[in-house]
């Protein structure tokens, strides 16, 4: 069962990450036309580089830090989490500087030197999203609300002034990244009640040994994890440049990060309760069931919009010069629901201790997904087949483990699975029916 304060709560973090989402939307139809394609595929690629190490900087102590039930402890995780943030990132740090170049070489980098920001994003955002995670268990959530709004516009603001008035030299995608995540991160310190040295070594060590799983299970999983979503742009860039690269960047911006902000708003509130309400099979069930309706037809519609006018959609937005983005949109957008759907629930690993099982999950995920990317460039010998292949891999995948997740709560997920297909399919032959009789 979902009380009026789970919404309210969702609707705090939803409303701050729908606000920064208006501001990124509104920027896109000039930054489209103020960047190249090559401009925000250099970005792209730089971001997903770093979000490989920012899902392991702190070796996924940090999502103990709600798990935990002892309030001093928790704090001892945080602070263990930001330690290890910072070391992780100065290893990365010294990995650049050996490869810098063959790495710009492999990804089609026209400016290498972008790789020495790599770390500096690992050790911003790491750390940020360690003291959220602290906020959603004292359910401080407009706090975490205002931060996306300041991150957002931040960013955004210099990424519009750079072409006209530069502070630094270089692409001004990538440096307004920068501002924003470093001015998001001095915002939640400013407000952190935690002193990062009011603990012992002893007790750090005794809390990494205690949560261990996490590191040996939760952080090869979550690697994985982003490897395999990140793999698009990673082969892309490799195999078609950065020009192509920015045009699924953008379709990603378009479509899943919007999906994202919600999933991420009721997966945090929904991490918290269903922490608390776990052994309660009846209840647990019931919330989740509720959740999981409303976030299908919440999304359905606009899906299937994209789906069938994505093509028209995305040069409208952001200019003709990315036509090949709406293309894309409507290859991905399947793939983007139903990762939108498994993301709001995929912190019962950690509430179940189904490590291993999310280890397993998430091997299987990368390899076939890179299979079908690979398959599809081999076969097809361009982007489009390749992201078609990885999307019908995909959604099958994430399908699977979304029905896993619901066996875990209770009750399971194939009749409501088996419904959600039909109407999808439904809609979908109906869109496009509607559009060859506007369209001929």
């Amino acid at each position: 069962m979902i009380k009026k304060d789970f919404f309210k709560n969702a609707g705090l973090l939803f409303s701050g990450s729908l606000i920064a989402q208006i501001i990124g939307f509104g920027a896109l139809y000039f930054l489209g036309r103020m960047y190249s394609p090559e401009d925000f595929g250099e970005i792209e690629t730089i971001m997903k580089l770093a979000g490989v190490f920012i899902a392991i900087a702190g070796l996924r102590y940090e999502m103990a830090i709600v798990v935990e039930n002892d309030s001093n402890q928790a704090k001892d995780i945080l602070r263990l989490s930001l330690f290890l943030n910072l070391t992780i990132s100065a290893i990365i740090l010294g990995v650049v500087m050996c490869f810098k170049n063959t790495m710009g070489v492999f990804f089609n980098l026209n400016n290498p030197n972008l790789l020495f920001g790599i770390p500096l994003i690992v050790w911003i955002t790491s750390s940020t999203e360690s003291i959220i995670l602290w906020h959603n268990r004292i359910k401080k959530f407009n706090t975490i609300s205002s931060n996306r709004v300041l991150f957002s516009a931040s960013g955004t603001g210099y990424k519009l002034m750079h072409p006209f008035a530069p502070l630094l030299n270089g692409n001004g995608l990538f440096i307004g990244q920068i501002v924003g995540q470093s001015i998001a991160l001095l915002h939640l310190l400013y407000k952190l009640p935690v002193r990062l040295f009011h603990t012992s070594k002893q007790n750090l060590l005794n809390l990494a040994k205690s949560y261990r799983s996490f590191a040996f299970f939760s952080s090869p999983a979550a690697i994985l994890n982003i490897l395999a979503t990140s793999m698009p742009v990673f082969v892309i860039s490799a195999l078609d440049g950065q020009q192509a690269t920015g045009y699924f960047g953008n379709a990603y911006k378009l479509t899943y990060l919007p999906m994202s902000m919600l999933s991420l708003a009721v997966g945090q509130v929904f991490f918290e309760r269903i922490a608390r309400i776990r052994d309660q099979k009846e209840n647990a069930s019931q919330m989740a069931h509720q959740l999981v309706n409303t976030l299908f037809f919440i999304g359905i519609i606009p899906i299937i919009i994209l789906l069938v006018w994505g093509d028209g959609i995305a040069p409208l937005i952001l200019g003709s010069q990315w036509e090949e983005t709406g293309i894309y949109i409507q290859i991905m957008i399947l793939f983007y629901f139903t990762m939108f759907l498994t993301s709001s629930f995929s912190s019962a690993f950690e509430t179940y201790q189904k490590l291993k099982v999310q280890l397993g999950y998430n091997f299987i995920f990368l390899a076939s997904t890179f299979g079908a990317l690979y398959l599809g460039y081999t076969l097809g010998g361009n982007t489009r087949t390749a992201l078609a292949w990885f999307a019908g891999v995909g959604i099958v995948l994430r399908l699977a483990i979304l029905n896993y997740f619901f066996v875990l709560f209770g009750k399971n997920l194939i009749a409501k699975t088996i419904f959600a297909i039909l109407i999808t399919g439904v809609l979908a032959y109906l869109g496009f029916s509607l559009k060859g009789v506007l369209l001929p």
